[in-house]
């Protein structure tokens, strides 16, 4: 577990540290407790999904096919599924993250393959929205019938992803040596050999200690908040 360094003043940081330049999260499993886009799937898909999702697990297909096949399968509007996904729980470490990165110029985004509507609702209800986000776009046609398009996507990316995080974090200067990346799974792998510094759980974790990367394990942002801001070290 991550602990404060002994004698430890927040206003006073240790000699020599420095604050990330910049903080790239993920959301889905790492902000939000659950998996927004399978729960919206669970709740309001065709169970076709669940055939797509077998095919994009097996390595049939990459996972922008596989989003955008399942989002096609979704059976309800707009007003609905924002309703839905609102109240849906979420890691509060958020804020103190958020608050931290404010106070030291620390720059925050959300790099996510998840859908931007579903991102957006949850920063707004929870008076988060000022945090940048890359996601994938939700459409609606002309017969509120739901569809995908990939704004960040970019052919051959290591994860087979619909957003490649490893593609933003090149332009944002995310290979500093003062940068940071937090996530959980699968789409967070091409990014992670990238930051000079990644908080991981979940799959990612287990895939970093397989690819020798070496990653902070991390349960709560609040954990990964004390560890980034309390002065323990710099970040290089």
């Amino acid at each position: 577990m991550l602990t404060q360094p002994t004698g430890y003043r927040a206003e006073l940081p240790l000699r020599g540290w420095l604050p990330p330049a910049e903080v790239c999260c993920d959301f889905d499993g790492t902000i939000t407790q659950v998996d927004i886009t399978d729960a919206v799937l669970e709740a309001f898909a065709l169970p076709a999904f669940r055939e797509w999702e077998q095919r994009w697990q097996r390595g049939e297909i990459n996972s922008q096919e596989c989003l955008a096949r399942q989002v096609e399968l979704i059976q309800a509007d707009q007003t609905t599924l924002v309703q839905f996904v609102a109240d849906l729980p979420i890691d509060e470490g958020i804020f103190s993250l958020d608050q931290r990165c404010a106070e030291h110029g620390t720059r925050l985004m959300i790099v996510s393959d998840g859908i931007d509507l579903f991102i957006k609702t949850v920063l707004s209800r929870h008076g988060l929205s000022h945090i940048p986000v890359f996601a994938s776009r939700l459409n609606w046609d002309l017969d509120g019938r739901p569809s995908l398009s990939f704004p960040y996507a970019v052919p051959g990316c290591q994860s087979g992803a619909a957003t490649c995080k490893c593609a933003l974090a090149v332009p944002s200067g995310l290979s500093s040596t003062r940068s940071v990346y937090i996530g959980d799974g699968q789409s967070d792998w091409c990014v992670s050999a990238k930051a000079s510094k990644v908080f991981a759980k979940g799959n990612l974790r287990d895939w970093c200690k397989l690819k020798g990367i070496t990653c902070e394990p991390f349960e709560t942002l609040t954990q990964v908040t004390e560890h980034l801001f309390h002065g323990k070290d710099t970040v290089t």
